[in-house]
This record gives structure tokens, sequence and C-alpha cells, in this order.
């Protein structure tokens, strides 16, 4: 069974990585709080694996889609002070 234990982390900066990993192709997505001044937001990084320069739309199975929302939800509470 896959991995889906949240990858929380920080950023050099201090914003939340709600989750990161690599999706079924080996790009990698990464959830992440924006640095935003002007209103929360939340950025979803997709880079190909080994071509981080590059982007790449995630390809998504169930558990990664499911890590996704798990990582968007988690920004929404947070936000909403839930």
């Amino acid at each position: 069974m896959p991995e889906t234990i949240p990858a929380r982390g920080m950023t050099e900066r201090g914003f939340t990585i709600y989750d990161q990993f690599a999706d079924s192709y080996g790009s990698d997505v990464r959830v992440q709080h924006s640095s935003a001044a002007t209103a929360a937001k939340v950025w979803i990084f997709c880079s190909k694996h080994g071509f981080p320069q590059e982007s790449a739309s995630p390809h998504l199975n169930l558990d990664q889609a499911k890590r996704v929302r798990d990582a968007l939800d988690a920004f929404i509470a947070e936000q909403q002070g839930l």
C-alpha cells in the first residue's frame, strides 16, 4: 500500500508545506502555503521528475488525489481557525 502520511514540513521562510510526493509518472507535487500578503492562498507546485525548471500536470491515482485533497483541507482548516 502506498504511503499516505502527509509529508508536512516548512519552507526556509517558514511557510507550511502541507504535503509533497511523486505522482504516478514521477513528477514532484507539493501543496504549500503562499507568502501572499493580501489574502490566504496556497500553491500547488508540480515539476517533472529530474527537470524542476519545467512544470507538469500531475497524473494522480486515487491515493495521490486523496493526499492533495487532505493537504488542501488542512490549509482551509488553518485559515478558518478550525
